[in-house]
């Protein structure tokens, strides 16, 4: 295929392009012959042509090439230009609704700071969409050259939220925003791209997003609209640039964005391992599970008489009691036994997620229980890490033997 220079397309994933001859420009990022794009399925690719081009191309189910005029409109470029020239280091958080362009405006803008010779950290801040890091988790990374998409961003370290969704853990998000932040200024990072989730509309949003830019007081917060939908967040803010979303935005569904999840676990735990985790020298967050006294065999009879379930484990420290019961527990008037009651049936924490950190709070990566010997404390899990686990954090999702996410808690599942 032919390509005429001073012309410019979208690709459409999923599709393969081979520059035979010629030179096009990718999301800021110089495209010399010999080398290829990958466009997975979901995502687009703006393409200018800088001289007549000749491409080999190969497009998937429902991929697609369309020439469009500006597929960079030039109010991003105009705020890059604002950014670039601001004094190091430089903070920009990137918000705007679903599919508003975030991902792509972020990519170009760290490819064009990256060839200004500056030293590129990139913030990901969508645990539901994560592409530096893995799904549940927030991470960042440095360039090491120009991209065309995020997930080519090595990832430095990244931070275990337990969800897929941020409105599930909003103080989680924050706290975790920052030291991410923080971790990349302390790296020697010039400029930090964060770009956020599309959590935009509702009370609950704004607070977040509020929240949000207030704890990390970016240098620029970068606005992609397509009317006044992030007035009730930016409004009364300074450094505000508004910009308006591309051409080249791709909207996709929560079934293909469910799928890109499920993809991603299938090829992380694909060549995993099962571990067996001592949680009597392993420490375990977000989990009611080891942090009360267990509870006798006596008491654990009468309470199984008390509530006519047949209660296997359980413990407390006065004001919680964690039970694992025999069968599906169905408790009536919780509050008259104790201030908080946890119940979970013994086997259903099959499945559930974890985040597995060093001794150093190092991320290591994921794990999905398989079992647990609540007597014994000591909890199997499925992961391709090899490291030396010294904590390990439960999440709140859980998913099947094919990796598709099947439930969700609203808590602590135990």
């Amino acid at each position: 295929m032919s390509l005429s220079k001073m012309s410019s397309f979208v690709i459409y994933g999923p599709a393969f392009l081979h520059l035979c001859s010629g030179k096009i420009l990718a999301l800021g990022k110089t495209v010399m012959p010999g080398e290829e794009i990958i466009i997975p399925k979901g995502k687009s690719i703006p393409i200018e042509v800088l001289e007549d081009s000749l491409i080999e191309i190969n497009l998937g189910s429902n991929a697609c090439i369309k020439e469009i005029p500006d597929p960079i409109p030039l109010c991003w470029k105009e705020a890059i230009e604002k950014i670039i020239k601001n004094d190091l280091p430089i903070k920009v958080m990137v918000i705007g609704d679903t599919d508003s362009g975030k991902t792509t405006f972020s990519v170009y803008l760290a490819n064009i700071a990256f060839q200004y010779g500056m030293r590129v950290a990139v913030i990901d801040l969508d645990p539901g969409q994560a592409e530096i890091s893995l799904p549940t988790t927030i991470g960042y990374g440095f360039l090491n050259n120009t991209i065309i998409s995020m997930d080519k961003i090595p990832l430095n370290d990244a931070i275990f939220i337990g969800t897929t969704t941020p409105s599930d853990a909003p103080m989680k998000m924050i706290i975790s925003a920052k030291k991410l932040v923080n971790d990349a200024l302390n790296n020697n990072a010039d400029i930090v791209i964060i770009n956020t989730c599309g959590w935009v509309n509702g009370v609950y949003a704004r607070e977040y997003k509020c929240s949000l830019i207030q704890i990390i007081s970016p240098d620029f917060i970068i606005a992609i609209q397509k009317g006044n939908e992030l007035e009730h967040i930016i409004r009364n803010f300074e450094n505000v640039i508004r910009i308006t979303s591309s051409s080249a935005s791709r909207i996709r569904s929560k079934e293909e964005r469910k799928e890109k999840r499920e993809n991603a676990y299938s090829k992380y735990f694909a060549n995993s391992k099962e571990r067996i985790i001592d949680l009597k020298s392993t420490k375990i967050i977000c989990s009611y599970y080891t942090y009360g006294n267990t509870l006798s065999k006596e008491l654990l009879e009468k309470l199984s008489k008390e509530l006519c379930l047949k209660i296997l484990y359980g413990e407390t420290d006065g004001k919680f009691l964690f039970l694992v019961t025999e069968d599906e527990p169905n408790i009536m008037n919780k509050e008259k036994i104790c201030d908080e009651l946890i119940t979970i049936k013994k086997g259903s924490e099959k499945g559930i997620i974890v985040g597995l950190y060093k001794n150093n709070r190092k991320f290591l990566g994921l794990g999905i229980i398989s079992e647990i010997n609540y007597e014994e404390r000591k909890m199997k899990i499925i992961t391709p890490v090899s490291d030396d686990i010294s904590l390990i954090q439960v999440g709140n999702l859980k998913l099947n033997e094919k990796y598709c996410e099947v439930f969700k808690y609203a808590r602590a599942p135990f």
